[in-house]
Order: C-alpha cells, then structure tokens, then sequence
C-alpha cells in the first residue's frame, strides 16, 4: 500500500503553520492594520500588492492574482511537490506527521529514522557555525584565510556562503566543541563528522557547507590547505548526504535561478563563489561527480535552460554526453560553454561582461553531441561508418526539435557519405527498431503514473497508459469529471479556452467506448447524471462487454487517490501525448510549431497540477 500524509496532518500543517512567519522568508513585511503587505514574491513590482492575513491564514496578491495557504506559498517558491512542503512545513513548526499505510513497527522505525536524521542536521548546523567562526577568527585560520585571499574572495562572499576551517591537527576540534551543545556520538555518526577510527573526519581544511533545497545543512565539501590526500574530501553517504543528488550553491542561487529560468553546472565550488560575487548569481557545481538524470530533474523545478561548464577533455566529453537523454526526457534547454581555464580564475582577469556574452553565443548540447559523434568517423572509411552507424541513428531518433532534428540528420549523413533521405527511411525502417514516432511521443509526455491491470502486463504504448490513467481517475471519482466532460478542461495561460479530448484521443477501442460512455452520462441526456456515481453507466447494456475493463480501471484509479489536480494532469498529459505524434506526422513545420509550443504548455500544466496532488 502507497504511503500518504494522514489528511489530518495536512489539516495541523495547515492551521499551526504562520503565514506571516513563511511569508516573510520570501518578502519583507509591514503591518496594515489587520493585516500585512508587501512586495509580490510572485512577480516584479514597485508598489505593494501582496496582502497576507494571520487571521484567515491566507495571502493574496492583487497584482497578479496569486493566493493560498502556507503549503502553497511554500510549494510553489521552492519548487517543492506537495508531500515535501507539507514535511517542511512541519519540520519548522515542531509537528509530527502521520502516515497512512504502514504498520505499528514499521511507524515506529521511521520515527527513529526521522529523529536521526534531525540529528544529524542539528550536528551539521552546529558544525557550519563552529568552523565558519574558526576560519573568521581563529589564528591557527590565517593560512586559509591568506588562501582565499590570493583567490580574489571577499569576505562578503566568505559569510554569504559560510565558509569555514577545520582546526589543524593536535588542536581541539569540532568533537570536542559538540559536547556543549550536547551533541553525543550517535549525532556526530549520523551527520558524518566522525573518521572511521572515531575521531575528526575533517583536519586541516577550508570547509563548504552543503546544503538541501530546503536550506538545511547535509555536508560538507572540504579542501586540503597542504599534502594530505585526497585534496578533496565530501561527507561520506549518509541518511541526508546523497552526492549524486545534491548541488553546490543551494539555497543561495535559488532565487536567481527562479527569475533568470537559467542555471550554470560547473564543476568546482570555488567556481560558483566567484560567479556569484561577479554577480552571476544562478551557478552551482556538482559535488565531485557527473551530472546525473536526479541533477537535471532538480534543477528543471527552476529553470528552463541549463548551461553546462566542463573541461574540455574525454570526461568533460563524456559528461556532456551523459546529460543528452536525460535532458531530452525532462525537456530542458541545455548549452555547452567553452572556457581555456575555470571560471575562478577567468573572471579575475576578464570582466562578467564579458561571460555574459559567451553564455548568449552558447551551443545546444543537443548540437554538440551530434556534432562529437559524426565528426569522429568524418573522412574514415566504410567499416569505421558502419560501426558508427548505431550510435549516430540512435542520438538523431531522440531529439525530438523539428529544425535540430533535421540538422542532425544533415550532418550524420555528410558524416557517413549517405544521402540525408536515405539516412531518414532508414532510421523508420530499420529491422527490429522501435517506431521513431512512438519513441518520440513517449518522450515528449511525462510518462503516466497508473497502476498496472491484475495480470502486470506492460503497456507499451504512452498513449494507452495515458488513457488508462484518466479513465481509472474518472471512474474512480465521476464527479470530478462532469465539467472537463462537457466543457473540456481549462487551458493554462496563455492558452484561450479549454483542452477537448474525444473518443479517438485514447488508444485503443475499449478505452474509446468508456470515455464515449462518460461523456454522454455527464451530458445529461441520459437524465441521469454522474452525480449518481457508476450505477447509471454500469446499467447501461452497453457497458456490459466492458464491465472488466471498468472494474480494473476503478480499482486502480482508487488507488491514486483521485482529486482535481490529478484529474487535470492526466487529462493535459494525454492531450500533450496526442499532440506530440501529431507534430510527428504532420510535414507542414507552421504546424509542428504550434503543436510544439501545445506539447510544452500542457507538459508544464500536466506536472503543476502533479505537484499539488499528494506524492508520498
């Protein structure tokens, strides 16, 4: 059984949870009478519009029309899915969720967990504050402070970021420091701070805290000032500490990033203090390893392209490459930029200005491995072609950018001395291939979330799990759905009107006959209406022959935990999949633009709307 928040947690989140106190995090406050007003954290503005009432619990803003509780403020300014706003949410005002679905012991071990892991955050918080205070003032932190110095940081940068030093060895450390604050060993071992002897995992070196997306200290990154191997050091793997998941410069670059929808990847975290005090301010850096798929999804909650800074040798190569599908599958506009040396050290001779400008003259990712791939076996002879050949028709199947998509079949095929043509019925007709349209459109919606019928058959066709999930919602919960039936669903901005689907949006027959089957229901014309749930439908003799097709979506729409929001993106979701193959089939390229810009429309419709429902 899926774990969820109990809905009377939600409920105590959403009462005790001071939305003045949560407001103020994004913007300042004064108080007007009853109430409290403020710059909108929503959108730029000179005068005040956004009112928030302690009394109904509630903000609004008057300029553009945003409001909510607590959770929603929350969500949407950090870019949290539900579950996790509601756990922030309760995390800082000292409440203990509930879950739904689990077991006596099973609840009792999670709260162990749970109160570890808030051990080892408050270590981490302690520990952020010892050796930022050390480096500051510390005289045994002259070294270190003299190193960043030569480095060009200012101390502005050095707080900002709350860089600090850990204490040379023979002095007493942070172990010793945590006793006061009655920190005990089992602390100390959960956050990572112990060697693996018991002693001072960090010795002799400049500290960068690493924070969560909800700006609580996981770890730490740690560079040696003299020989001691490895030069770098990162936390070990803990309950809080994933390296694969996290990112340098979180929370401080979140707020640019947000408003810029642009973020830089660079590889060191000097890197991202000197962006950031050049007033670049939307870098982060990965921490020691590639640029992963759970990287790429983090930072498309913010941004809408990425720019990507890597050495230009075979891991920088490789790294890039990596990010290609990934990047395809979340959508995300991602640029190489070149530099002859790390930013650090470029911008202590060139100007932001001037990095500025390489950023707008940056090349597709998209481009560039295309590009790496065919340039390889440019000039070779017929075998090295043909051994490159797989390789090259796969990276060209998966863009899915109308105008990169013909390029890249321009360059394969002058790479691999083939007529562009003949390159293109080959890539649709080859033996064994997936279907190049069915591979696209699948990757161009966000796959769909329903459960799998009884006998765990697969489906392989987006378009049917999409229908099947809408269609498990909608007979789960038929009164959710009477609107979006007769009317359609109503279109994000800065889409006019509503979103129709009709029987020949699903994918096969059955699914047709259902939805033809809610639809006149929901009509009227029966003289029924879905108010009265399934029975009218289920009485109807043509329902009969899909009676187990409905039994099986309605169990598994039960359990979804059907709701509006869920309803909205599995109904955006399949229209965003229908559109997709159209775009595929159509060769008018007006056309395939307007239906490219619908896709990216009601993609980013269909994952709002999965963001409010609950994820757990």
């Amino acid at each position: 059984m899926r774990l969820r928040i109990s809905p009377q947690s939600i409920e105590l989140v959403r009462e005790t949870a001071n939305i003045v106190e949560v407001a103020s995090e994004f913007t300042a406050l004064k108080r007007q009478g009853a109430n409290y007003s403020g710059l909108c954290p929503y959108h730029e503005e000179k005068t005040p519009s956004f009112s928030v009432s302690p009394e109904k619990n509630f903000y609004y803003c008057f300029g553009c029309q945003k409001g909510g509780d607590a959770i929603k403020l929350v969500m949407e300014l950090k870019s949290l899915p539900f579950a996790e706003a509601v756990s922030h949410l309760a995390e800082r005002f000292g409440i203990e969720l509930k879950l739904e679905g689990r077991s006596p012991e099973a609840e009792r071990a999670a709260e162990q967990r749970t109160s570890l892991r808030r051990s080892a955050h408050k270590a981490l918080a302690a520990a952020t504050a010892y050796y930022h205070k050390y480096l500051l003032k510390s005289p045994a932190a002259e070294e270190a402070r003299q190193y960043l110095e030569s480095r060009g940081f200012l101390r502005s940068t050095i707080e900002e970021f709350r860089l600090g030093y850990a204490p040379p060895r023979g002095r007493p450390g942070f172990t010793q420091a945590a006793r006061t604050v009655n920190l005990g060993r089992e602390a100390l071992e959960a956050a990572g701070l112990l060697s693996q002897r018991g002693g001072e995992r960090f010795v002799d070196r400049l500290m960068f805290p690493i924070s969560d997306r909800r700006g609580r200290m996981v770890g730490f990154g740690a560079r040696s000032l003299g020989d001691a191997k490895p030069k770098y050091l990162n936390s070990p793997e803990t309950e809080i500490f994933n390296k694969r998941s996290l990112l340098y410069g979180f929370p401080q670059v979140l707020e640019a990033t947000r408003r810029e929808k642009a973020v830089l990847v660079v590889e060191g975290y000097t890197d991202v203090l000197m962006l950031y005090q050049s007033g670049i301010k939307n870098a982060v850096a990965t921490l020691g390893t590639a640029m992963t798929g759970q990287h790429l999804k983090t930072l498309s909650s913010y941004a809408e392209k990425v720019y990507l800074l890597f050495d230009p040798d075979e891991a920088g190569e490789n790294v890039l490459e990596k990010a290609f599908f990934p990047a395809a599958e979340l959508r995300l506009d991602l640029r190489v930029v070149r530099l002859p040396q790390d930013p650090a050290d470029w911008l202590l001779e060139n100007p932001a200005r001037e990095f500025r400008e390489l950023l707008s003259g940056a090349s597709s990712v998209l481009e560039y491995v295309v590009r790496r791939n065919t340039d390889r076996v440019r000039g070779t002879d017929a075998v090295d072609r043909a051994r490159a050949l797989p390789k090259i028709k796969d990276l060209v199947q998966r863009i899915e950018d109308p105008i990169l998509s013909r390029e890249a079949l321009r360059l394969a095929a002058e790479a691999l001395g083939m007529d562009p043509g003949t390159l293109r019925e080959e890539l649709r007709e080859e033996p064994g291939a997936p279907n190049v349209a069915n591979v696209r459109a699948s990757r161009e919606a966000p796959p769909a979330r329903v459960t799998p019928r009884r006998d765990q058959r697969v489906l392989s066709d987006p378009v049917v799990e999409a229908g099947r999930e809408l269609l498990a919602l909608m007979l789960a919960r038929p009164d959710l759905s009477v609107r979006a039936l007769r009317e359609g669903m109503k279109a994000p901005p800065p889409w006019n009107g509503s979103v129709m689907l009709g029987t020949g949006d699903f994918g096969d027959e059955t699914q047709g006959r259902i939805f033809a089957l809610l639809e006149e229901y929901a009509s009227g014309g029966d003289g029924a209406g879905p108010h009265q749930g399934l029975d009218p439908i289920l009485s109807d003799e043509r329902a009969r022959p899909l009676l187990d097709e409905i039994s099986a979506l309605r169990a598994a729409g039960e359990r979804l935990y059907p709701s509006t929001a869920a309803l909205r993106a599995a109904w955006f979701r399949l229209a965003a999949i229908k559109r997709a193959e159209a775009k595929l089939l159509t060769e008018d390229f007006d056309e395939k633009y307007r239906l490219h810009t619908e896709v990216k429309l009601l993609n980013a419709a269909a994952v709002e709307a999965s963001n409010q429902t609950l994820d757990s």
